[in-house]
């Protein structure tokens, strides 16, 4: 069985490649306006939020012989840098979960543009900002992984005449229809989940303490501090944690030589 699922997966096509890359670059610039609020506004960084759950869900599919594979083979034979990579994957994606959960719950302006409105909740704001954070740091470490292949794969990017290669995309999830309705499926499942935490005494008491630092006044910034701040948090967020785990993987490399 492993080795069908093995041989699947080398016989992708080679535009499914560019399919790749062409997605996760819009997945990453989403990410940039997304992760970037105070810069952005509050409207365009809570309908990025929205779009792109769709370039995260295609690339995942996109993946799915390499999630299928490689949770057969998790408890068998397996080098580390894939078993870790494995793991810090379903991480990434478990903070995705958590960072929609929480940004849909304090929506300020896509959902009340359908008139569906939320009180202002003190949790679910810190949740969503320590789950916005720690995915910064994840995705740092994920790039690094796959920095190799990022390279190799924009190094043959042509963007004018490899765009109509996103038809494939239409195929794509064609084939992994079923795959595609499992992971919605176990998204919702999980979604629901984090949203239990909201009747949980832990989210409480985070209510409890929002209300003695309401009274706090905060002081206002320099206007083009306001746009620079948030940039330069991203950048250090997911680039120190990339450069520290890009050094670990070269060091052993060196000490395996």
């Amino acid at each position: 069985m492993n080795k069908d699922l093995e041989m699947k997966e080398v016989k992708k096509p080679k535009k499914a490649s560019k399919i790749r890359i062409l997605v996760d670059l819009l997945f990453f610039i989403l990410m940039i306006l997304v992760l970037v609020p105070q810069s952005t506004g509050i409207p365009i960084h809570e309908w990025a939020s929205f779009i792109i759950i769709i370039p995260f869900f295609i690339h995942v599919i996109i993946n799915w012989n390499w999630i299928t594979v490689n949770s057969q083979k998790f408890f068998k034979k397996e080098t580390i840098k894939t078993r870790f990579d494995y793991i810090l994957n379903w991480f990434l994606y478990l903070l995705m979960i958590t960072v929609t959960v929480s940004g849909i719950v304090i929506s300020e302006a896509a959902l009340p543009a359908f008139g569906i409105h939320f009180v202002p909740d003190a949790f679910w704001s810190t949740i969503h900002n320590l789950s916005a954070t720690l995915f910064m740091v994840v995705l740092g470490i994920h790039i690094t992984l796959h920095w190799k292949w990022i390279l190799g794969a924009f190094s043959k990017l042509k963007l004018k005449t490899d765009l109509h290669n996103l038809i494939g995309i239409g195929a794509i999830i064609k084939t992994y229809s079923r795959d595609l309705i499992f992971l919605i499926s176990i998204s919702t499942v999980l979604s629901f989940a984090v949203w239990l935490l909201n009747f949980t005494d832990w989210a409480d008491s985070f209510r409890v303490e929002s209300i003695k630092e309401n009274n706090v006044e905060q002081n206002s910034r320099a206007s083009w501090m306001m746009y620079v701040l948030p940039l330069v948090k991203v950048t250090v967020l997911i680039g120190i944690p990339a450069l520290i785990s890009g050094g670990i993987i070269r060091l052993k490399k060196k000490l395996v030589k």
